[in-house]
Order: C-alpha cells, then sequence, then structure tokens
C-alpha cells in the first residue's frame, strides 16, 4: 500500500512539473530562412532567459508551418509565442483571447516588387499582371491582397501564383516567371532587392511588427513578469547579443490594438477573396 501511495505521489509530482513548464514557440513566417535546428539554437538564448525570469522552466518549440501554426494556436497550445507574421498573433488576441506582451522595435512594410528593366510604373499598372505571392497564410499574402482592393484591383482577376518562400517570389520575377512579387520589408529578399538594382513599385502603409504573445492561462503576475524582461532584455548583460541573434535591435511595449486594426483591414479582403474564383499556383 505504501508502495502504491508512493507511486501516485511521484505521479502528482511529476504532473505539477509537467504544468509547470511554458511552452515557448516562435515562427518566422515565409520570411525565414533557417531550419528546424537553426532556429533552436537562434532563440534558445531568449527562452533561457526568459526561464530565469520568470522563475518557471521554458520549453522552446520552432513552428516552422503556418497551417500547424494556427491550428496549435486555436487549441491555445503555446503559452508564450514569438511570431513574425503579425495578422496571426493578431487573431490569436481576437480569438483565443491571447494577449500582446511586447513588439519588436522596427517597422513593417509589404512591397510589390519589380525587375530594373519592368514597364510597370504605378500600382494601377498592377491590374491583369502576374502576380508572384507567397504562402497565402503568409502575412505579406494578407496585407497585398488587402492593398489590391484598396486601389479596385481583383487579384483574381490577374495570374497570382502562390509560392512556399519569398526568396522564392523573388527568383519569380528575376526571371520573368512574374511581372511584380508581394514580399515584407524585413525579409532577405526586400533587403536585398534594390542593391541589385530592381524597384519596388509600391509601399504599403506601416503594419505591425514582430510580436510576443501570451495565453491568459499564464496569469497576469507571469505576464507581466515576462513584459519587463522583455522591455529590459537589452539593457541585461548578454542582452544585446541575444536580440541580435534574434534579428532585431530590442522590444518595446507595442499596441494590441494595432494588431486588431490590422486584422480588420485584411479580413476585409479575405472576405472577398474567399467568394471568388481561386487563384492558380505556379
Amino acid at each position: 500500500m505504501k508502495f502504491v501511495f508512493a507511486m501516485l505521489f511521484l505521479v502528482s509530482l511529476a504532473a505539477q512539473a509537467a504544468d509547470d513548464v511554458i511552452l515557448f514557440g516562435v515562427n518566422e513566417g515565409s520570411s525565414g530562412s533557417a531550419d528546424f535546428r537553426e532556429r533552436q539554437e537562434k532563440y534558445k538564448p531568449l527562452a533561457e532567459y526568459l526561464s530565469k525570469a520568470v522563475g518557471r522552466p521554458v520549453r522552446l518549440e520552432s513552428a516552422q508551418d503556418l497551417k500547424s501554426l494556427t491550428k496549435n494556436l486555436e487549441k491555445s497550445r503555446y503559452g508564450l509565442l514569438l511570431v513574425r507574421p503579425s495578422h496571426i498573433s493578431a487573431k490569436a488576441m481576437r480569438d483565443q483571447n491571447y494577449v500582446l506582451v511586447a513588439s519588436a522595435k522596427g517597422d513593417a512594410y509589404t512591397y510589390f516588387i519589380t525587375r530594373k528593366d519592368s514597364p510597370l510604373k504605378t500600382p494601377q499598372d498592377i491590374k491583369g499582371q502576374s502576380i508572384a505571392m507567397p504562402d497565402q497564410l503568409a502575412y505579406p499574402t494578407h496585407a497585398g491582397i488587402a492593398m489590391l482592393r484598396d486601389i479596385g484591383i481583383d487579384p483574381n482577376a490577374g495570374k497570382v501564383h502562390y509560392l512556399r518562400t519569398q526568396e522564392a517570389v523573388g527568383y519569380a520575377v528575376e526571371q520573368n516567371l512574374s511581372a511584380v512579387g508581394v514580399v515584407i520589408s524585413y525579409s532577405k529578399v526586400a533587403k536585398e532587392w534594390t542593391k541589385n538594382g530592381n524597384k519596388i513599385l509600391w509601399q504599403s502603409k506601416r503594419l505591425p511588427f514582430w510580436s510576443v504573445i501570451a495565453s491568459p492561462t499564464l496569469g497576469e503576475p507571469t505576464i507581466a513578469a515576462v513584459r519587463t524582461a522583455l522591455l529590459k532584455l537589452s539593457e541585461q548583460p548578454g542582452g544585446e547579443a541575444i536580440v541580435k541573434d534574434v534579428g532585431i535591435s530590442g522590444f518595446v511595449a507595442g499596441s494590441q490594438q494595432d494588431y486588431l486594426a490590422l486584422l480588420n483591414w485584411i479580413e476585409g479582403s479575405s472576405k472577398r477573396a474567399d467568394a471568388a474564383k481561386p487563384a492558380s499556383r505556379l
């Protein structure tokens, strides 16, 4: 009997330990090029820093696929999530009551890119042209469709090609497989595009940047501790190296309303696109 009670006690302790672990997801959307192992190494120091800040183990999980990431958020699987595609974090805030913990410092814009010899001059010239966009769930894809809608262009009136990554989008435009392409400003292809003499035909308004969001199940004290830790990260010993490895210069408080406003904007286009004829794939 004593053995049984001892086993039950150990099982109980194991369950409590498992409940104490915070699952920290990271996702770079279609702008990231690192593989699973590289991403785990890249974000490991940040996870360890947050673990010390909250006094609880933080387990890192690199979430590459946007579809599986969305499903995991619908199940509220992550305690914390650092995510580049801001519309995904915004949807989690609205539908699963996730909370904005902090935003990365920086700016985000969606670009419509063309080749250096392209005859296209204005956004209206895109009408009827072939357009390369990343994954249908990607941030710049949603923003790009919303931009077209805002000037009265139906993306399905042309020929839209959905590709897996933004690097593939850049390649398609460079090889004249598409007249224009849609990428986000912080992607590698966007940063290098004009260096090679190519053109940015059209730029969006400023969009919400990367975010760290938290499940309400963590509780306000833990969320507050994570927020404080992120906002002070750059000032801590080794903090500058951590944010540099992540690819940012630090974190700011951010505005949850900005993310929700973004979601309202892009969903105006999504509802219209859902009713339209599906676009072709390259």
